[in-house]
């Protein structure tokens, strides 16, 4: 709970109405004065149907992007964000809003000019531990106990900014590391908290602030092959003198408490930041614009250990947009299958001329086949273009399964069982070594997409070893 409060109070203007507010971090509360509570029971609950007969109105929407208000207990603004395409709740004259986040200020500032996210799985894909050094003389410790530790400068634990664009604005992106220092007893003295930080031209729009927040969240996802990611936090600056940045607010997103998985990041799944350094802005465009594929990744770590139908079917699709992306020509054919390709199609087009209605449609449709590539077909060029970066999974995963990869077979086995799951072909039977490829097409899709940022193999190497923990010398 921000500021360990259990409830904010206040005074806020909505709709040219001074409201008193209540807060409690889960429903904001608006209660007018005395004066207004007939006009809000009655002109925005009421509406007339005729002479003395009222029926309820329709609802409401909040109208307002953000609302603000003056905190009683912390004496600066507060501002609440409504939920997008909400309606006002009106139980007599208390007025009750949805919101998706709130923001506490500490300073008066007008406009932002760089977010911080923090969460645990940042402190390891930016570690920590760079942060600092220890000297520990073994007579000073067994003696004295006298252990001293440095911290570097801020330079040596920053990355370099790396620039992408959100809805026509430039943002900068980088890693850091934050360092608080405390003389309160039951505080550590020194804490230290690795970042990600998104700086762009100051703006008072918080639209845009949430935005960057869920393309965060996102890259981080990516990175950790999860969905299960909670930032609940955003601390914010305003623009200061010489350049710099003053943190004045924080911002609290509502709904974003869950379990850490403690385990999964200790066990190293996730990839680093220095095996994508240079990377991180391209990777970040793409998840602004929706350009990257994340919708087949598991809410938690153990859920992706987990196959059903659905998951199959994801994973496939995630390989072939990925596929799309690296190979916008389709699967590369001989001179032999073009001219091949380019006959069929004029005589097929000769039909598509001669004929109407339904004929002409199903023509129309066998062309588009002429010239598509089927999911086998794409696996077997991948598995041509990545054997280098990928045969020292593949190869050690079907061995120690009893069998051994080969990328045609993958692919007819892979196909065969998506087709009898997006077609609903029940009764068909599993084949049960296309558990075994859907688990290997994992590793294929992040060296695809890693490849398609321009990742050195060897990077991409590492990053998937870390990631699915699979424990082989690089």
């Amino acid at each position: 709970m921000a500021d360990d409060l259990d409830l904010y109070t206040g005074t806020l203007r909505y709709k040219d109405i001074d409201f008193t507010f209540a807060f409690d971090e889960r429903e904001l509360r608006l209660v007018p004065p005395d004066e207004k509570r007939h006009l809000v029971e009655w002109d925005w609950k009421m509406k007339p149907i005729g002479e003395g007969a009222f029926t309820l109105a329709d609802p409401i929407p909040v109208g307002e992007e953000y609302l603000v208000g003056v905190c009683n207990e912390t004496k600066h603004k507060i501002v609440f964000i409504p939920k997008q395409g909400s309606h006002l709740h009106l139980y007599n004259s208390v007025v009750r809003i949805e919101l998706t986040a709130f923001v506490l200020c500490r300073l008066d500032r007008e406009t932002i000019d760089r977010v911080a996210f923090s969460c645990p799985e940042i402190n390891y894909i930016h570690p920590v531990n760079q942060a600092f050094s220890l000297i520990l003389d073994p007579n000073d410790y067994a003696d004295k106990g006298v252990i001293t530790l440095n911290t570097l400068e801020f330079d040596t634990t920053t990355t370099e900014k790396q620039m992408f664009t959100v809805d026509g604005k430039e943002v900068n992106a980088y890693f850091g590391i934050s360092r608080t220092v405390s003389t309160k007893i039951h505080e550590p003295p020194l804490s230290l908290k690795s970042v990600l930080m998104f700086e762009f031209q100051a703006t008072d729009d918080f639209a845009f602030i949430l935005r960057l927040w869920w393309i965060a969240r996102d890259f981080i996802r990516f990175l950790c092959y999860r969905k299960n990611i909670y930032i609940p936090t955003i601390e914010l600056s305003a623009p200061y003198e010489g350049g710099k940045h003053e943190s004045f607010a924080t911002m609290l997103l509502l709904d974003q408490d869950g379990e850490i998985e403690t385990d999964t990041l200790q066990k190293g799944r996730y990839i680093k930041q220095i095996n994508i350094k240079g990377h991180e802005g391209t990777i970040l465009s793409d998840i602004a614009t929706g350009n990257i594929y994340l919708r087949h990744l598991p809410n938690t770590y153990e859920a992706g250990r987990h196959i059903d139908a659905a998951r199959f079917v994801m994973i496939t699709a995630a390989f072939e947009w990925e596929f799309r992306r690296l190979y916008p020509d389709g699967v590369r054919k001989t001179d032999t299958t073009l001219e091949a390709e380019v006959c069929v199609s004029e005589v097929i087009q000769e039909h598509i001329n001669s004929n109407c209605g339904k004929k002409r449609a199903i023509y129309k449709f066998l062309k588009k086949l002429v010239k598509s590539d089927s999911l086998q077909t794409e696996i077997l060029q991948v598995g041509k273009d990545f054997s280098e970066v990928l045969n020292v999974f593949g190869d050690r995963l079907y061995h120690l399964n009893g069998q051994e990869l080969k990328y045609n077979e993958m692919g007819q086995r892979l196909s065969i069982q998506r087709n009898h799951f997006a077609h609903g072909d029940l009764d068909k039977e599993f084949i049960g070594l296309s558990l075994l490829d859907l688990m290997f097409m994992e590793y294929v899709i992040y060296a695809m997409q890693l490849k398609y940022y321009g990742v050195e193999s060897a990077e991409i190497q590492r990053s998937i070893n870390e990631l699915f923990h699979l424990s082989i010398a690089i």
